[in-house]
């Protein structure tokens, strides 16, 4: 390999035209999806959006004046930061922030394109480009309140810094600095830095348009990497007295990820506990406890790593299996979804129809292209580091549509390649070569769609969240339609059912919803959540009518239906005494006991407030509202 500084050619005018076409295409059809969500449940910003919603709140708390916080980072910090600087000037509106990612990955597109033409040619840049352009998933995430964006953006800086820095030790400065917020928005990335100084210092991660990296410029990007990212651990330090590394939940993640009962996704693990009210204040608590008792969250974090360790070492079989189970969800073109569910906006957006290219597509071309590249694989290098770089992320934590979609932009490097060199194949008549390309790509994506994934769930659990939203906006009729889209794919999920059960009585439609309630009493018998789905069930109908819903619920459910009518009307000795009376009938409900302390706390009687909530978290230690609240009465308490 020539040792020059050689730029690729100027671009023909061509070629620019292109280019500036896929830029363009990149902009408007993220613009038109953006634009087209507005009002739907991908819009909206709400508890249903989980990680989503807490970097929402983070923001919100850091322009209040909060900006250090006072507790190690639970969350990686970067986007809350970034979304922080966009509420202060733009105000706290989801859409600026949309069209600012959407501006973000145009260039993303133009770092990718630049990128490949350094490290292939100019052609599979265009490739490369236009297959950006039009791949549905990263449509879809340029619209989501998550660091997906974020991370393909730097991602593609840092290769592009490298490629062109030369002997500009700034450049190598600068790159550092920008591996290191990668970092900072993907921890596992710290792995790959090795490799790549290993690859720079041995002339070969720079293409052949770069110069053999400088033991200065070497030095100057890992001080520069380290440095930035020595910034989480230090101010954990320094705010919370804990050196943890990077942020509070890495260790669970781990252990997540990592588990006798793990399936390759983030299935919380049976001693998590499960169900509806699992959330980021299980794993907030579980950050700083051991076994019940509280400890640092670094400590925490070691035991949970230990733990996910004892498994693979003991288990190694078992752990194998895992691992297999994990590639092959790398490899399939089904989106595993979290936080957001790709499948209800695809359904009802134009722009992702017409966004065709899918994962499926882009891993088949880039292994064609990794196959013919293989040749000059020294110059491809940093394609196949970065390739190989979140597969380890994969195989290392769990397999997520929003943790994969970075590695999309380095498959179409090789995407570019591969059909470009298909298409020179079949002019020049070379049917061996064009033969084996067409043979990888059939497998590869073969594979990718026969990859066995919990589908009906998945699509139950994401027309129940888009459910949600509408319930939350009383758009009773599309919340109703949603529901019912859940109960097709699933028809054995409850809790669908129990939300449709209050989407049909907030529409007025008690008919249908006592003929739900009763599917929820046969399908519920003998299961632990009987008792508490029936309960909430029959009083949303008793709220919707006057009709009770037969013994031995209706007395239950008017008292339940009336105490929720008194707070909600502000007569809270009314609620009180409700209250009081449900939990004579049953004192072992955690859910009435959470709900007459927060009675107590709008009456400003903090004492009963407390001894409510804390018999609620007594009753149900995994309810994670009432912690919260008996959390904040102690805060006030103790003032």
């Amino acid at each position: 390999m020539p040792d020059t500084d050689e730029a690729p050619r100027p671009a023909t005018s061509g070629s620019r035209i292109w280019m500036f076409v896929a830029l363009a295409l990149t902009f408007l059809v993220r613009l038109w999806f953006i634009v087209e969500m507005r009002g739907k449940p991908f819009s909206t910003m709400g508890p249903q959006y989980v990680d989503s919603y807490f970097y929402h709140q983070w923001a919100l708390d850091i322009i209040r004046g909060n900006f250090w916080g006072h507790e190690v980072f639970f969350l990686r910090p970067l986007y809350p930061y970034l979304l922080a600087g966009v509420y202060a000037v733009f105000g706290t509106h989801m859409l600026p922030v949309q069209l600012l990612q959407a501006v973000l990955t145009t260039a993303s597109c133009f770092l990718l394109y630049l990128v490949t033409c350094r490290l292939f040619d100019r052609r599979a840049g265009i490739f490369a480009a236009f297959g950006f352009a039009l791949t549905g998933i990263l449509v879809f995430y340029s619209g989501a309140y998550l660091h997906v964006e974020v991370t393909v953006f730097l991602s593609l800086l840092f290769l592009w810094l490298i490629l062109v820095a030369g002997n500009r030790t700034w450049l190598w400065i600068l790159s550092g600095v920008c591996f290191g917020l990668l970092v900072i928005c993907r921890p596992e990335m710290l792995a790959v830095l090795p490799f790549i100084l290993f690859r720079l210092w041995r002339g070969t991660l720079a293409s052949r348009f770069s110069p053999l990296a400088s033991r200065r410029g070497l030095v100057a990007l890992t001080v520069a990497a380290l440095a930035v990212v020595a910034v989480v651990p230090v101010r954990n330090y320094i705010v919370a007295r804990d050196p943890v590394l990077f942020t509070a939940h890495s260790g669970i993640n781990f252990y997540i990820g990592n588990n006798p009962s793990a399936d390759g996704t983030w299935q919380p693990p049976a001693e998590f506990g499960k169900g509806v009210g699992f959330s980021h204040e299980t794993l907030k608590r579980l950050s700083t406890t051991i076994d019940g008792r509280d400890v640092k969250a670094s400590a925490a974090s070691a035991y949970w790593t230990r733990q996910a360790l004892r498994f693979m070492t003991h288990q190694p079989l078992a752990y194998l299996r895992l691992l297999g189970r994990k590639l092959l969800l790398f490899l399939s073109n089904y989106e595993v979804p979290n936080d957001y569910y790709p499948e209800t906006a695809f359904a009802i957006s134009l722009p992702l129809k017409l966004a065709f290219v899918n994962y499926g597509l882009v891993l088949a071309l880039g292994f064609v292209g990794m196959f013919f590249a293989w040749p000059r694989r020294r110059e491809a290098a940093p394609a196949y580091l970065f390739v190989l770089g979140n597969l380890f992320s994969a195989l290392l934590f769990c397999v997520l549509s929003r943790l994969r979609a970075p590695v999309i932009p380095f498959l179409l490097m090789f995407a570019g390649y591969g059909l470009g060199e298909l298409i020179d194949a079949f002019r020049q008549r070379k049917n061996a070569r064009v033969g084996a390309g067409l043979a990888v790509l059939t497998l590869v994506y073969f594979i990718s769609v026969i990859v066995p994934v919990q589908r009906k769930s998945y699509s139950a659990q994401a027309w129940t969240q888009s459910g949600n939203i509408y319930l939350e906006q009383h758009s009773y009729v599309p919340a109703v339609d949603a529901f019912r889209r859940a109960l097709a794919a699933l028809p054995s999920y409850n809790y669908s059912r129990y939300c449709l059960v209050l989407g049909l009585a907030g529409a007025g439609r008690t008919a249908d919803a006592e003929a739900e309630f009763l599917k929820i009493e046969r399908a519920t018998a003998g299961a632990t959540e009987r008792n508490t789905i029936l309960r909430l069930a029959a009083a949303r109908i008793a709220i919707a009518s006057s009709v009770g819903v037969g013994d031995p619920y209706r007395e239950q459910a008017r008292r339940l239906a009336d105490a929720w009518v008194a707070v909600s009307d502000g007569h809270f000795p009314v609620a009180e005494s409700l209250y009081r009376a449900s939990l004579a009938r049953d004192s072992t409900d955690s859910e009435t006991s959470y709900l007459l302390g927060l009675v107590y706390v709008r009456m400003d009687s903090l004492a009963p407030a407390r001894e409510w909530l804390a018999r609620s978290v007594s009753l149900d230690p995994g309810y994670d509202a009432a912690r919260a609240a008996l959390k904040a009465v102690d805060s006030r308490l103790h003032r």
